[in-house]
């Protein structure tokens, strides 16, 4: 029998779903109590004698991986992997998967909707209208504003796609290159990093978190924003230096923000985002998708099985 952990939130949110695909299988599973993620100190008091692991964004790090001597296989809820030290896990012969494009959909969604809040005032108007007023604030359209995509992947190219009947000019950057049927597909013309930042009124990061885009955004980055974009992150929050971002928003540097994930979560209650009338807040959760969902429970669990060598 294999005893196998979740920590994966969205798996332990709806366990009767997750445990009906492990009906018949040689498996114990262990479900952890977890509100977010485990840090390397949690997983240290349960990791043992475990064989498999479906995790979210856990600090599964060497000193997790050496405590874990009987694992096999670490699959990682949905696709970002950088909390987990695959170099280390590599070394010991353990697996890490995941499922690619996993929730490309729900994001890109999210992004364009986020985009509209801004560009029509939907927010602005709202808190107007309960406090009593009766202003008019000014509202734009999509297709009179520039779109700057970093990281055209798969995320990115959605919301291009979805862009397009809006009409906006799309610039998009990419450190790999992209092939030409793809960035016709999506209506971009490949930029610069500089040209996004002079000349889009929205900025919108669709990275992976790696040594490339750590901190991509920072006080140097906002100080080149020409135009006073709104900038938007439903993908990694390190992607953006938090601090900086807060003087540029604080400075009138940038018109606004729209954040799904931050540097440290869950955000502290006493951020100053928090209190920022332009700046739209949700917990991590722009992945939001009973069909995404399902999806990666049932690949998530026959990837653990394939590792497991369970049929």
């Amino acid at each position: 029998m294999k005893r196998v952990l979740i920590t994966a939130p969205y798996m332990i949110r709806e366990r009767e779903k997750v445990e009906r695909l492990f009906e018949g299988k040689p498996v114990e599973l262990e479900w952890a109590e977890v509100r977010e993620r485990l840090e390397e100190p949690d997983l240290l008091r349960v990791i043992g004698g475990i064989s498999g692991i479906i995790c979210g964004d856990d600090r599964i790090t060497k000193k997790v991986l050496d405590a874990a001597g009987e694992l096999e296989v670490i699959v990682k809820w949905g696709t970002g992997i950088d909390s987990i030290d695959s170099d280390e896990a590599g070394r010991k012969g353990i697996p890490v998967k995941r499922t690619l494009d996993a929730f490309t959909e729900p994001v890109a969604d999210t992004t364009v909707g986020i985009m509209l809040a801004f560009s029509r005032a939907i927010f602005t108007s709202d808190r107007l209208m309960k406090r009593g007023e009766w202003e008019k604030p000014q509202g734009y359209c999509l297709g009179e504003k520039t779109v700057g995509i970093i990281g055209l992947g798969n995320t990115g190219s959605a919301v291009a796609r979805r862009l397009r009947c809006f009409g906006p000019e799309v610039i998009a950057n990419d450190i790999r290159d992209i092939d030409r049927a793809t960035i016709k597909e999506c209506g971009a013309r490949m930029v610069q990093k500089g040209e996004i930042y002079e000349r889009a009124d929205f900025i919108t990061l669709h990275t992976d978190l790696n040594e490339t885009s750590y901190h991509l955004l920072d006080a140097a980055a906002f100080g080149k924003m020409k135009k006073r974009p709104y900038v938007i992150n439903v993908a990694r929050g390190p992607v953006i230096e938090e601090a900086a971002l807060i003087e540029a928003l604080a400075g009138g540097r940038i018109s606004g923000a729209g954040l799904d994930v931050f540097e440290d979560e869950p955000l502290s209650p006493g951020s100053p985002l928090r209190s920022m009338d332009n700046v739209i807040l949700s917990s991590h959760n722009a992945n939001s998708s009973p069909r995404s969902w399902q999806r990666v429970h049932e690949n998530s669990v026959n990837m653990l099985f394939e590792g497991l060598g369970i049929e």
